[in-house]
C-alpha cells in the first residue's frame, strides 16, 4: 500500500488512503479513488428475481458501422437480485481485433490503440457468443453507437434487449450534474483512465452498482426505464421547412433511416400525434407510429 510523507501535515511516513480519509473531511477538498477491478462473489442469500446481464463497450475505427470495425471489445456477465443489487460478476474478457483497414492517428490518440497492437488478433467468436448467449439484457454507456457495431460483427447479440446507462437513466433527475461516464464516476467519488473497452466496462460496472440516497441502485433505475414501453413517431415525407421547428419540439434526425422521429411515453403519444399532424403536415397526413421495448430501443 502506498506510503508518503506531507511536509507540514504529517511527519511520519503514512498510508496514503489515511491522507484520503482526512482530506474528505475537509470542506475545502474532494477525493476521488481509483476504481479497483469490478469484483462480486456470488451472494446467495440476495437471490432473488435473479437477472443476467452482460456490461460491455467497444472501440473503433470510426462512428459509422457500415464502413467501420471493431479494434478492442470488452465484456463482463453479471448477476442481478430483483432489487437492482448486484449479486456476481464473472471476470472480465477483453479481445483486441484487427480491423483490416487503417486506424487513423486520431483514433490512436483517443484509444491508445496502434495497428502493432492488434495485428492478427480476433474476438473469439464461440467464446463472446457464449457470454451473450445466456444474457437476459445487454448494457453499455450509450448504446445507441455499441449495439449496431456488436450485431454486425457478433450475430449472437440481434434481438437481445439492451440497455443504455446514457439515455435510460434520468441523471439530472437523481441529482447529477454531467451524463459522461467519466463525470458519473467521478460525481460518485472515483476516477479511472477512460477510453479503453476493458477500463470502460469496469467503470461501468462501478456506476450501475452505486448506491444512491434513496437506498435502490443506478442498476434499478435503468431497467425500469429500459424495459419501459414507449412509441417512436417518424414524420415520414414532413417538408424541409419544418426542420427546425421538428429540431425545436425535440424530433431527431436520422440519417440512416432518412426521417425526423422521436420517442415519447405513451401518455404524451396522442399529443405529439396531433402536433404533428397540424403543425407539420398542415392536416394532410400523419406520423408513422411504432411500439419500441428494448429489444428494438437503441437499435438502428
Amino acid at each position: 500500500m502506498a506510503r508518503m510523507s506531507v511536509q507540514g501535515l504529517v511527519n511520519v511516513p503514512v498510508e496514503a488512503s489515511a491522507i484520503a480519509r482526512v482530506l474528505d473531511r475537509h470542506p475545502d477538498y474532494r477525493v476521488l479513488r481509483r476504481l479497483p477491478p469490478f469484483e462480486r462473489r456470488d451472494v446467495p442469500a440476495l437471490r432473488t428475481g435473479v437477472i443476467t446481464g452482460v456490461a460491455l463497450d467497444v472501440e473503433t475505427t470510426g462512428f459509422h458501422p457500415e464502413d467501420d470495425r471493431i479494434i478492442e471489445l470488452a465484456m463482463q456477465r453479471f448477476e442481478a437480485d430483483a432489487e437492482g443489487r448486484i449479486v456476481s460478476a464473472e471476470p472480465l474478457v477483453a479481445y483486441f481485433e484487427d480491423p483490416g483497414i487503417p486506424i487513423t492517428p486520431e483514433i490512436t490518440k483517443v484509444t491508445g490503440i496502434r495497428a502493432e497492437d492488434v495485428k492478427g488478433k480476433a474476438i473469439r467468436d464461440g467464446e463472446a457468443g457464449s457470454i451473450l448467449a445466456y444474457a437476459d439484457f445487454v448494457v453499455s454507456h450509450n448504446a445507441s453507437f455499441d449495439r449496431p457495431f456488436v450485431e454486425a460483427r457478433l450475430p449472437e447479440a440481434r434481438d437481445l434487449a439492451w440497455a443504455c446507462s446514457l439515455n435510460d437513466v434520468d441523471w439530472r433527475g437523481l441529482g447529477f450534474e454531467g451524463r459522461t461516464q467519466s463525470q458519473l464516476v467521478a460525481a460518485i467519488g472515483g476516477f479511472y483512465d477512460a477510453h479503453r473497452a476493458g477500463v470502460d466496462v469496469n467503470a461501468l460496472l462501478h456506476l450501475l452498482d452505486h448506491t444512491l440516497h434513496d437506498g435502490t441502485t443506478v442498476l434499478s433505475h435503468m431497467l425500469d426505464r429500459a424495459r419501459r414501453t414507449t412509441y417512436r413517431l417518424d414524420a415520414a415525407r414532413a417538408p424541409r421547412s419544418a426542420s427546425e421547428k421538428l429540431k425545436a419540439r425535440g424530433w431527431r434526425w436520422s440519417p440512416v433511416r432518412g426521417v425526423w422521429s422521436i420517442e415519447v411515453e405513451g401518455s404524451l403519444k396522442d399529443d405529439e400525434i396531433d402536433w404533428a399532424t397540424i403543425q407539420i403536415y398542415a392536416a394532410t397526413d400523419v406520423p408513422s407510429v411504432s411500439e419500441i421495448d428494448w429489444r428494438v430501443r437503441h437499435a438502428r
